[in-house]
């Protein structure tokens, strides 16, 4: 996986969506997901 480059965006992407649930699916954590998009693990399970 290539590292995520954060942008100074507010809102998570389509693609951001598509990938959290790709990750969820595999097993990942929400704080690995988390960590990969820069964003808060909270955030991540609300998704």
């Amino acid at each position: 996986m290539s590292k995520y480059i954060p942008g100074n965006q507010k809102h998570l992407t389509l693609d951001d969506r598509k990938f959290i649930e790709r990750s969820l699916n595999e097993g990942q954590s929400y704080k690995d997901i988390a960590k990969y998009l820069c964003k808060d693990p909270t955030t991540i399970s609300k998704e």
